[in-house]
């Protein structure tokens, strides 16, 4: 390839290649940071192209707005001699995996400048000049977080478990033992309050944002469970929650209905500030998803509890935290036998969610499971079990009874997104953009889910995996306040749909059970 030269700013000059990437360039120089690793999530590693061609904006860069001069590095390939600038006064960088989105509007919810003792729904908070509020996704799994100055700087990012894991591995599980068990749910609401009380500790931090699907929600804040338990399930309130967590103030995103939590908010005014055309379809993939297909001036909602299986609920399935398989690949037949090629991280002693779709989505382009979930060639036997071996080395199989839960778990998302679609009046044809949020959904394949039907089959260009999108949201939260005071206005555009009570819904779910493309 042609060398060229890159100027940055006046003076430096830069050697490179037709086909560089701007990013790694001014990172291998030290000149940028790549927070997220070159995703083109996090958006700090503006430029500036001042002269010289350059590729087009990508489908991401398009998503947060970078699409005149104003590029992503990360994002940007090299076709010719180039002057760019650096952008000035981007924040100290740090490890992010996590979307910034930037609100259409600022209006903070607490003062940047000046400190002092400020009121925020009542309530008197000290806000001192290095002020530092916590962000926090309180997740089924796991609970991701944010450190953020007033300003929506982000100085901290990580997660840690969700210490419930002995009460279930679901919110429903969670639920019918806190309803049947008073001690249960004492212990519930005692570890939730202290891993967050000891992350703002260690933090410093002066506020808390957070949110969560009903269910969870509701045991950090100790709201009434008992309307989640029964029809129409209900959350205690609708209102922005606000309570004392130890000497923190504490503020929880509003529940929208049912088990569209707090989270779920999060997630939709997160989306409303990319730019993405309407009519678009928002799916938090997760152990209860959220789906949301938003259409002009109305919103429709509803969720669904698609389980473990996506995660931990299967023979050999691991975690993020664990490790293991995180890519596989068919490559062959051998003596009738699939054979796989796979990535892993930390140690490869189990299955991770995204590699898990692509396995099923392979095994069914080559014949070995049918559209039905019936394993019908290639398989071995454990305990009476047939079994699909990914490596027999390592004991990395799916079983018969994994494929099931998986198609249950599928067949929950699709049969959702199938009546949200047919309840709003659109087609998946006249779809301008499917955001796929959750972590889950950073490494899927997209071709993969759309074989086996998790997701609509549109072009892949509309197609975007966000990762978590409750952070973001908080942070929009966070800087507009409208989003927390006037939170009525939003719940009032939502349309949810209980599923269970829509006309054919069993019907369309045992279909969805089928192992074809939506």
């Amino acid at each position: 390839m042609s060398e060229v030269k890159v100027l940055v700013g006046d003076r430096l000059v830069l050697t490179a290649r037709v086909g560089d990437n701007l990013g790694a360039l001014l990172a291998r120089h030290n000149l940028i940071s790549l927070p997220c690793g070159g995703q083109g999530i996090c958006g700090l590693c503006r430029v500036k192209i001042r002269e010289g061609p350059v590729t087009p904006p990508t489908k991401y860069e398009r998503l947060l707005g970078y699409t005149g001069s104003l590029r992503l590095a990360c994002q940007t390939t090299i076709l010719g001699d180039l002057r760019v600038e650096l952008s000035p006064g981007l924040p100290k960088p740090v490890r992010l995996s996590t979307l910034i989105v930037n609100p259409r509007r600022i209006n903070p919810l607490i003062s940047a400048q000046g400190g002092g003792v400020q009121e925020l729904f009542g309530h008197k908070i000290n806000v001192g000049e290095d002020a530092r509020i916590l962000l926090v996704d309180l997740g089924t799994t796991k609970i991701a977080y944010q450190v953020v100055t007033p300003g929506g700087d982000v100085l901290y990012e990580d997660s840690v478990f969700t210490p419930l894991s002995d009460f279930g591995l679901d919110i429903i599980s969670r639920l019918a033992r806190a309803l049947e068990d008073k001690r249960a749910r004492d212990e519930i609401y005692s570890r939730l309050r202290s891993i967050v009380y000891e992350i703002s500790a260690n933090h410093s931090t002066h506020l808390i944002l957070l949110a969560g699907n009903s269910v969870m929600e509701s045991f950090f804040f100790n709201l009434d469970l008992k309307g989640l338990a029964e029809y129409p399930f209900k959350p205690a309130t609708n209102e922005v929650v606000v309570d004392k967590v130890g000497d923190r103030l504490a503020i929880g995103a509003p529940m929208i209905a049912g088990f569209l939590g707090g989270d779920a908010y999060a997630d939709l005014i997160a989306s409303f500030q990319l730019n993405i055309d309407k009519p678009y379809l928002l799916i938090d993939l997760g152990t209860n998803t959220e789906i949301f297909l938003v259409k002009d001036e109305e919103v429709y909602a509803t969720t669904t509890p698609s389980g473990p299986a996506f995660e931990t609920g299967i023979s050999r399935g691991s975690t993020v935290f664990q490790g293991g398989v995180y890519r596989a690949r068919m490559t062959g037949v051998k003596d009738e036998n699939p054979v796989f090629q796979y990535s892993y991280f930390v140690a490869p002693t189990g299955i991770l969610g995204p590699a898990l779709i692509s396995i099923l989505a392979d095994l069914r382009r080559g014949g070995f499971i049918d559209e039905g979930g019936r394993i019908v060639r290639g398989y071995k036997t454990l305990n009476g079990m047939k079994i699909l071996y990914i490596d027999e080395s390592r004991d990395l199989y799916v079983s018969q009874v994994d494929v099931r839960n998986i198609q249950k778990a599928i067949a929950a998302v699709k049969s959702g997104v199938r009546i949200l679609m047919r309840e709003a009046g659109v087609s998946k044809d006249s779809l301008k953009g499917l955001i796929i949020a959750g972590n889950f959904g950073v490494n899927l394949d997209v071709e993969d889910a759309m074989t086996l039907g998790l997701i609509p089959s549109v072009e892949k260009d509309i197609v975007v995996a966000t990762g978590n999108l409750v952070l973001p949201g908080l942070r929009v939260a966070l800087l507009d306040r409208e989003y927390l005071l006037n939170s009525k206005t939003i719940l009032e555009k939502i349309k949810t749909v209980e599923l269970p009570k829509t006309p054919g819904y069993m019907d369309i779910w045992v279909d969805s059970l089928r192992l074809t493309p939506l």
